[in-house]
This record gives structure tokens, C-alpha cells and sequence, in this order.
């Protein structure tokens, strides 16, 4: 996924990502629920969604802004509260991998 910069400095840009990804309201709803944490913590971060696969790439802690770089405690802040979505809502499973240093979470939401 590239790095909008744009996107990472303004939340109202990814939520209306979020909003108008075509998925159910439900998990537009715990989206932007994951969305304000990861703002409110102080992270910055792009999304991308494609076929009910959502991409959220975290990038850093501000205010360092180094890449890969992260507060601890932000980022368990965070953590936790995709732990607890997944942990809801059955029909969604998530996935986190490191990418060029930064981490990313895959969130599948299975409408079946």
C-alpha cells in the first residue's frame, strides 16, 4: 500500500474511506470505531479497502513521525481494541504482519 500523507494528516479522509467502501453498516460502524483509536492515540495511519478486506497500515507515533516507530502504550491501546472487535463480532478476523517496518492489519469481514 503506498503512504498517503494527505490521508495521514487528516481522519475525516479516512473515514470517508471507511464510509463508502460499500461494506455492511455494522462493520462500517466497528471501522470507524478502530479509526477514532488509532487517531485518538496519536498514530498515523492510511487505509485501503478492497472485497471486504480492510488494510490498515500503521505508520508511526507522532510526534516522531519516524516510520516504524510507535509508543508502546498507544499502540497496545490500539491492539486491544481490534482484539475486542474481533473477539464481538464473529464474522470478522484479523490478521497483523510487520510491512517495510511498519505494521499492518488486515481486517476480513465475512458476510457470510
Amino acid at each position: 500500500m503506498e503512504i498517503d500523507i494527505e490521508q495521514c494528516r487528516e481522519n475525516d479522509k479516512i473515514k470517508d474511506i471507511i464510509s463508502t467502501s460499500g461494506l455492511p453498516i455494522k462493520h462500517i460502524k466497528l471501522l470507524l470505531r478502530i479509526s477514532d483509536a488509532i487517531y485518538v492515540n496519536a498514530i498515523n495511519y492510511n487505509v485501503a479497502i478492497d472485497e471486504g478486506v480492510v488494510k490498515l497500515l500503521l505508520i508511526s507515533s507522532k510526534p516522531e513521525n519516524q516510520k516504524g516507530t510507535f509508543n508502546t502504550t498507544s499502540l497496545t491501546n490500539v491492539l486491544y481494541r481490534i482484539k475486542d472487535m474481533e473477539k464481538d463480532n464473529k464474522e470478522v478476523k484479523t490478521k497483523c504482519m510487520v510491512v517495510d517496518g511498519m505494521l499492518q492489519v488486515l481486517v476480513v469481514v465475512n458476510n457470510g
